[in-house]
């Protein structure tokens, strides 16, 4: 009998000094990614953002932060005008943020009010990729 309860004991003590018995949950990374969308291309546009797409839900459990950044012809792709204003929209809604330079947009005579809805200007989107790089941010080029 002593033996039996011997053998339990060396097999609870065993079990509770297991490295699975210290394991703990690291907590969830948060990633930051912004891309730079500079062409006017419908086609580069769907590109990037089912890379955002993918990239987030590949990233999962892990928070993913995005930033896209529309310059030059690439501001199209946030304008009211936009035929992707419904994927965008979704993907606000998963902690994707779009800017739109505003240099782009005097050279283009495009007012704020001709944007969509929840993309912000930034004074200068070569700056903001810059300071989201130099910040530790991922950088990805949009499209092809």
């Amino acid at each position: 009998m002593k033996k039996r309860y011997l053998l339990l004991f060396a097999v609870c003590v065993a079990l509770c000094l297991s490295p699975a018995a210290f394991a703990q949950t690291a907590p969830a990374k948060t990633h930051h990614v912004v891309f730079a969308v500079t062409s006017g291309d419908e086609a580069d546009w769907k590109m990037t953002l089912g890379n955002i797409r993918n990239l987030i839900s590949g990233l999962k459990p892990d928070t993913t932060e995005v930033e896209v950044v529309a310059y030059s012809q690439g501001l199209n792709l946030v304008k009211l005008t936009s035929t992707l204003a419904s994927e965008i929209a979704a993907l606000q809604t998963q902690n994707v943020r779009f800017v739109a330079c505003q240099n782009s947009m005097r050279m283009q005579h495009v007012e704020e009010k001709d944007l969509l809805a929840g993309v912000k200007p930034v004074p200068s989107g070569i700056i903001e990729v810059v300071t989201k790089q130099e910040q530790g941010w991922a950088y990805i080029k949009g499209g092809r």
